[in-house]
């Protein structure tokens, strides 16, 4: 069976294609199997997912917190954006903002910008029992506990446990946001050490969107391609001024990837290039 692969150096196609979803963690042989009529293996499984599915919010609230560049102030928001998932759900996300020189309270030199590549993934999983994550899992899994919050909150031992908000099952076990957050990877990129990714971002300027409008349910609704596997889903967002005013384009299914493309490839370029020198 194929590992998930997480490249943090790549912002383009970071996650390899798997055939099926990842392995089940390797139960503790010290804790039972079953307690109380609740089978213990499949809640152990459910809470490997339950920690991983934090990721994202992690993640996010991460991404929300601008990289600080000595001497830069960054503008506007990010005019290109992205996330990416695998078979637990988003694990990496990245933004290119722009940042002036500050010259003043309030005033920046907009002859003196660039742009600013930022890369936020938290690439330890919780299958790894060597893993901080996996040895966090395994330290805060508490059987007795778990139980206890499932009598709780009436959920009874046939429940499917796969069906139920982690956080009416695992709501009492301790919080894995600290750790998760202490275990996160920040890659930064600028355009002053990529030039090729500034050039590509400058080719965009001025590019039509031949989209169309289809609104489903009016007129005749166009052919929808089917949605990419969950294991390999990203979504990219561009937001651009037309008219006079911000709009914003989200893509799930690989339009903008294919406007993009020339960017993240630009910039996973130069990293590779950074990664290889050092």
């Amino acid at each position: 069976m194929k590992r998930l692969t997480l490249l943090v150096l790549a912002c383009g196609a970071a996650i390899e294609a798997i055939a099926a979803p990842p392995p089940p963690p390797v139960y503790p042989e010290d804790l039972p199997q079953t307690l109380d009529g609740y089978a213990m293996t499949i809640l152990y499984s459910r809470y490997s997912f339950w920690i991983e599915e934090q990721k994202g919010a992690v993640i996010d609230a991460m991404m929300a917190e601008p990289a600080e560049v000595v001497g830069y102030r960054p503008l506007f928001v990010p005019p290109i954006s992205f996330k990416l998932y695998s078979d637990y759900g988003h694990f990496q996300s990245g933004d290119i903002r722009s940042y002036c020189r500050v010259t003043g309270e309030g005033q920046v030199d907009r002859s003196d910008c660039q742009f600013v590549l930022r890369i936020v993934a938290i690439p330890r999983a919780a299958i790894d029992r060597t893993g901080p994550v996996g040895l966090f899992m395994r330290k805060s899994f508490d059987p007795g506990g778990v139980v206890a919050g499932l009598k709780a909150n009436a959920i009874r031992p046939d429940a499917d446990m796969w069906r139920i908000d982690g956080n009416r099952l695992f709501g009492g076990l301790p919080s894995a946001t600290g750790l998760l957050r202490d275990n996160a990877k920040v890659m930064l990129l600028d355009s002053r050490q990529c030039p090729a990714m500034q050039r590509e971002i400058a080719a965009l300027e001025g590019q039509q969107l031949p989209q169309r409008i289809d609104i489903s349910l009016l007129g005749d609704d166009g052919a929808l391609p089917p949605p990419p596997p969950h294991a390999v889903r990203r979504e990219d967002k561009l937001v651009f001024r037309a008219d006079g005013e911000f709009m914003t384009i989200t893509s799930w299914s690989g339009g903008l990837y294919r406007l993009l493309s020339p960017v993240y490839d630009a910039a996973d370029a130069c990293l590779k290039d950074r990664a290889a020198a050092k």
